[in-house]
């Protein structure tokens, strides 16, 4: 596998669990930094995420019910 190839691809090899001290020698990396500059989440992880957050906002955005007024008696 080329060093091009293999650097395109990291993403997909860390979203089917491929560990990154494997990738790096697949890449022909020196350093496991350099591998992890290529690890982009796959657009499955970004939905999930995406779809996390919005569930964690509309809990934040919803309408909070106020308590009763409180009838003053003379």
């Amino acid at each position: 596998m080329s060093l091009r190839l293999a650097m395109h691809r990291i993403p997909w090899f860390t979203d089917a669990g491929v560990r990154v001290h494997a990738l790096r020698r697949i890449a022909g990396h020196g350093s496991p930094t350099t591998t992890h500059r290529y690890r982009h989440p796959g657009i499955h992880k970004i939905t999930a995420a995406d779809a996390a957050l919005s569930a964690h906002l509309s809990v934040l955005r919803a309408p909070r019910s106020l308590p009763s007024p409180i009838a003053m008696t003379r």
